[in-house]
């Protein structure tokens, strides 16, 4: 097998690098002094690790509050989002369903209706059934995304029929096909879809700022408002609650990124 040539591997690591270097910025800035984080020219390497920057923010903000309401946030949609789409994704996919392909062809376009506009719709129906700054509110209109049910669409394609044909004549139910073959089948798609509808939900700043008030505010909108409300920019402590923002996400691609990898390789394989 012939090796890639040199220029693709410095290609790939200056991509990396450059993918990388905003995250390294955004811990050293959380480890800076306020003299260090408000320096001209920036400063790239503090004088050392200033730990209370972390403690500061928490008790300037709720901090705590806004991670257990992010958390809460990003876990249910995703839950939920898997819970729909699987069975809606296994119907069009391997079902004999009239207007299938319509129905995907729907969910596919309405990936490219941008989110701003739906948020005036969206906002207005929630406000009518009295659920501004709830949990229903806040995570129902989000559980179900075209992008997810085309995602584990294609990945349904990869399973063979013959598999679910035979279970058929053994006198499986489709409810049974769908919890005992389907669903371990598409293991490595689901935890892929997972992490990315986790890292959207997590990050997700528009929908939360529209429809939360006090109960409800997440960590991306906690921070904004943090960062509006103080006279005196302080970028080491915003960047302190950055990097914490940052954690679940990195110990959850880190914990998952084998069944990741392989549900993009057979993605990209499909």
């Amino acid at each position: 097998m012939k090796r890639p040539p040199i220029v693709a591997y410095i290609g790939l690591t200056i991509i990396a690098l450059l993918s990388v270097l905003p995250v390294i910025y955004i811990i050293s800035l959380a480890s800076q002094t306020f003299a260090e984080a408000s320096a001209l020219p920036p400063t790239l390497i503090p004088s050392g690790i200033h730990w209370q920057n972390f403690q500061e923010v928490t008790e300037r903000i709720p901090l705590l509050k806004y991670f257990l309401n992010s958390s809460v946030y990003a876990i249910s949609t995703t839950v939920l989002l898997i819970v729909t789409g699987l069975p809606a994704a296994y119907a069009i996919t391997k079902l004999n369903i009239p207007g299938s392909k319509a129905i995907t062809g729907l969910f596919v376009a309405s990936i490219l209706v941008p989110p701003a506009v739906r948020t005036i719709p969206l906002y207005t129906m929630i406000a009518n059934w009295g659920l501004v700054d709830t949990w229903a509110g806040l995570s129902l209109p989000v559980m179900t995304t075209g992008f997810g049910l085309f995602f584990l669409r294609q990945y349904m394609l990869t399973l063979p029929d013959d598999v679910l044909e035979a279970a058929r004549i053994d006198g499986c139910s489709e409810l049974q096909i769908l919890i005992r073959i389907i669903a371990p089948l598409s293991v490595p798609g689901i935890f892929t879809l997972s992490l990315f509808s986790f890292i959207f939900r997590w990050n997700d700043y528009l929908w939360p700022l529209v429809v939360t008030r006090d109960a409800w505010i997440t960590l991306p909108v906690g921070l904004a408002v943090f960062k509006t409300s103080e006279q005196l920019v302080t970028w080491n402590l915003i960047a302190a609650g950055a990097v914490i923002t940052l954690l679940p996400v990195l110990i959850l691609f880190f914990a998952l990124r084998k069944s990741i990898l392989e549900g993009i390789a057979l993605q990209a394989g499909k």
